[in-house]
């Protein structure tokens, strides 16, 4: 009946087995509780302000808490030999109480949030950005006799601020645009390597600074080729910022909307990284006499000190060298140009072969496509030829004593409204090859009167 009674008592169990079996169940979580709130005190009380200094729990008070002059300083002491029993009961209880306490605060505690606790696409641009940056290039000009480093434009290290960026094509070479090393005279040109990647928050980056020398460079497409001057001293630099050449994507078959990052140093802050996507493709960049066509738009931020840096894909290959920028302020608004490798390829092995890079040559002088516009003449006009070129031994007129000269209409059939058309078709050709070239050619005393004139004219 007491058993029975007493599983009424605890919830209407019928059978004396299963009370049994729930109640040392129920003995057995007691002392569980008991131990872990031990070990957790004994564990905490000696370390608790060197793990949390908010945790005031242990097994005894500290000494200067205590209340030293007052018989009730004897309660908290049960080492002590003339502490009462009941002094002794209470130590151990508030010892327990602190246990539990302790056992509490663990449980209830919230985990720290990891700094490495980072999503995968940010994985993945931490890890483009490490293995990158050993190969991203600083381009600096060295002092001139005679002239002294403003203070403003070095670092703490004493180095002079990157006047623009460039990478490794291979172990000798670095690749950066033709408008950053111009103006450089080979005995000016420093290249700074540094390893950002391998250094901590608190350590500044490893730097060594080699001389490089201008092996050659195409304004027409804004590339330019440095040869490191000391070939053992730039491998053992290389080996020590643990550089190695970027490999090369392909833009060809790049598509709006893809992922890229850019790397370089704008501003003079070395190895920045931003990160965008491809806004357009196909874009024709007008930087000089020739317009650099099929230009890689991008919204990853370029700024002054970004120019001759990689642009990056999503796997860290090189699709372009960060090259322009559209804005009527002179910084980032949006727009950034790059220079697609497929176009730096062919340009950066023409030149490491040869030196300079070997295109067709008509002889014709093009004027301005504003010109053409202004005049509403549908063509290229030829501004000038040069003596002796196939264009003049064709018979191709220039403009000359205020005369309209001849305009040019079509190359080998296939149209030619502007400057960038003319470029265009005479870029798929190579030396040797003959070319027609169709022009329009005012006629002397006929008002408004204009023949159409097709030369032969093998180019070289």
């Amino acid at each position: 009946m007491r058993g029975r009674r007493c599983a009424q008592h605890v919830g209407g169990m019928p059978w004396r087995g299963n009370w049994e079996r729930r109640t040392g169940t129920a003995r057995a979580i007691p002392v569980l509780l008991v131990t872990a709130a031990l070990a957790a005190a004994a564990v905490l009380a000696p370390r608790e302000r060197e793990i949390w200094p908010g945790l005031a729990w242990s097994l005894r008070p500290a000494a200067s808490a205590k209340p030293t002059n007052s018989p009730a300083a004897d309660l908290f002491d049960g080492e002590r030999g003339d502490s009462s029993a009941t002094g002794g009961l209470l130590s151990r209880r508030l010892g327990l109480l602190r246990g539990f306490s302790a056992v509490a605060a663990l449980v209830s505690a919230p985990a720290p949030t990891l700094a490495m606790s980072r999503s995968a696409e940010e994985r993945q641009a931490a890890s483009i950005f490490r293995d990158a940056t050993p190969a991203v290039v600083s381009i600096a000009r060295g002092l001139r006799p005679g002239e002294r480093r403003p203070r403003q434009s070095a670092d703490e290290s004493g180095l002079p601020v990157p006047v623009g960026s460039g990478f490794l094509w291979d172990t000798r070479h670095v690749v950066t645009n033709y408008h950053v090393v111009k103006g450089i005279s080979n005995n000016e040109l420093m290249l700074i390597l540094s390893d950002s990647g391998a250094s901590s928050d608190a350590e500044a980056p490893q730097r060594d600074v080699v001389r490089g020398e201008l092996l050659g460079a195409d304004p027409a497409t804004d590339i330019a080729v440095v040869r490191l001057v000391d070939v053992e001293v730039g491998k053992d630099s290389l080996k020590r910022m643990r550089a190695k050449p970027l490999p090369h994507g392909d833009s060809t078959l790049l598509e709006v909307g893809q992922t890229v990052f850019a790397i370089g140093n704008p501003f003079g802050l070395e190895h920045s990284m931003s990160k965008g996507i491809v806004s357009g493709i196909a874009r024709t960049l007008d930087i000089g006499e020739r317009p650099i066509r099929g230009c890689i738009q991008t919204d990853a931020s370029i700024n002054p000190g970004n120019s001759g840096g990689p642009l990056l894909d999503s796997q860290g290959n090189v699709v372009g060298v960060n090259t322009a920028i559209l804005s009527g302020t002179g910084t980032f608004s949006g727009v950034g140009l790059a220079i697609p490798i497929s176009t730096v390829t062919r340009t950066v092995e023409a030149i490491i072969k040869q030196g300079f890079v070997r295109r067709v040559f008509l002889g014709i002088t093009a004027a301005p496509d504003e010109v053409s516009e202004a005049l509403q003449v549908p063509g290229v006009i030829v501004m000038a030829v040069v003596p002796g070129s196939p264009a003049e031994l064709a018979g191709v007129k220039a403009m000359r004593k205020g005369s309209l000269g001849d305009v040019v209409t079509a190359i080998d059939g296939e149209t030619v409204r502007a400057g960038k058309d003319f470029f265009r078709l005479l870029d798929k050709k190579a030396p040797g090859d003959v070319v027609e070239v169709r022009v329009q050619r005012a006629l002397r005393g006929v008002d408004e009167g204009v023949e159409e004139l097709t030369f032969k004219a093998e180019l070289t």
